[in-house]
């Protein structure tokens, strides 16, 4: 059984234990590594933070017989700035959605720490900017604003604490049976004639 992954969520996949275990980290630490190495090796600069980056994206946590796949995690700067590339708030409805000033909002953006409660929403709210990204849903004011997970929009499900990701992954489904019910409304009355207009189109006939 696998799970696919959108932003830092993990991806497990069940994998033989013992020999053929060590193999995959052998193989997955060398492969990273020589992409490094070759990278430098090129005249490029690799910093540390690049290699840690990187070489995070293969670790493995053994749990029986089933293998964890980590990837990377974003900074909650980082996670602010995937939120703003996606959904592009304003900042006074992100402060609101986390409860805490603009001034704050813009101080993260500096590079100021944020604390662990609002670093989690963060993260939940960047990863259903990922889910919506994505699937390639079409991000406005008006989607922003609609009222979907028991009578809340996206920011309001984040700022009550519910799942902004599972929230967002129930409005894709919505938003895909809108589709579908459009495409079928469509194709039925595809081949229906239309009525030619005229400036007198909503008179009745002479035999009427």
């Amino acid at each position: 059984m696998s799970a696919m992954t959108y932003g830092g969520w993990v991806n497990k996949r069940p994998v033989a234990t013992g020999g053929s275990f060590n193999l995959v980290n052998l193989v997955g630490w060398a492969t990273v590594v020589g992409a490094a190495l070759t990278h430098v090796g090129t005249g490029g600069e690799l910093s540390l933070k690049q290699l840690q980056r990187t070489t995070s994206k293969i670790q493995y946590a053994v749990h029986g017989a089933e293998v964890t796949e980590v990837e990377a995690v974003r900074t909650p700067k980082e996670d602010l700035a995937r939120i703003r590339e996606v959904l592009s708030p304003a900042i006074s409805d992100l402060a609101t959605t986390l409860g805490v000033t603009r001034q704050s909002v813009y101080n993260w953006l500096n590079g100021d720490p944020v604390a662990i409660e609002n670093a989690a929403k963060l993260r939940d709210l960047a990863q259903a900017a990922d889910v919506l990204a994505q699937e390639g849903v079409t991000i406005n004011a008006a989607l922003l604003k609609r009222k979907f997970f028991n009578g809340k929009t996206l920011l309001q499900v984040a700022q009550s604490g519910e799942s902004a990701r599972d929230s967002a992954l129930l409005l894709v489904q919505i938003l895909k049976r809108e589709a579908e019910q459009r495409e079928r409304m469509n194709a039925r009355f595809a081949n229906r004639p239309r009525t030619s207009a005229t400036a007198d189109f909503d008179l009745p006939s002479s035999s009427d």
